[in-house]
């Protein structure tokens, strides 16, 4: 955890809005059920975000079912879309657009609730598997964090498509897409909708 790198936790707020709904009103018609572990939560389904979510809990349910430490780390889920103000912000929570999911919860995993060296011990133990399937599926984990938050996942393809495609340097003999996955529809699709606007 570098000192104040947090991947991922600024937010731009107008392309949240855009995608998931500007109005709590807009983000609840939105909401669908997601099932996890054995209760259902409600999350964003634009975007593909519930769907998203869906794949995840296909591959962590099985595998918590035979890794104790995922099956401690997974349930019981801490929940999910929770329309709220990030304490001492004025800024929306992720949790408002029905974009994030918080895990089993341990006293160690969030920043303001323990120190750097306890949040490490945490981290050290927490399961890369679980981890990745949540990556895999175009989420981003607060446990990379400084200010870490190890039990939250949050739905933020875009990070992880910049992360896995694109780098700082743009060689201007190429388009700025050059390596992405462009036989992935999804991703055709926003880069198709993104070369659009900036044309």
């Amino acid at each position: 955890m570098n000192i104040d790198f947090d991947p991922g936790r600024a937010r731009s707020y107008v392309l949240l809005t855009e995608v998931y709904g500007s109005s709590r009103k807009a983000i609840e018609s939105n909401l669908t059920k997601v099932k996890v572990g054995y209760n259902n939560y409600q999350f964003n389904r634009s975007n593909s975000a519930a769907n998203s979510l869906q794949a995840v809990m296909k591959g962590v349910i099985p595998l918590s079912q035979t890794n104790q430490n995922v099956r401690k780390c997974l349930l019981p889920c801490s929940g999910t879309f929770n329309y709220r103000i990030i304490s001492g912000t004025s800024r929306l929570s992720p949790h408002s657009f029905g974009i994030a999911i918080d895990l089993a919860s341990d006293k160690r995993d969030y920043w303001k609730w323990a120190s750097k060296e306890e949040g490490g011990k945490r981290l050290a133990t927490y399961p890369n598997e679980l981890v990745k399937i949540f990556e895999t599926n175009g989420f981003i984990w607060g446990g990379k964090w400084s200010h870490f938050d190890i039990l939250h996942f949050e739905y933020r393809p875009e990070i992880i498509l910049k992360a896995r495609y694109f780098t700082n340097s743009v060689d201007q003999k190429n388009s700025w897409y050059e390596g992405a996955p462009l036989q992935q529809v999804d991703i055709k699709n926003a880069i198709e909708k993104i070369d659009a606007l900036i044309k």
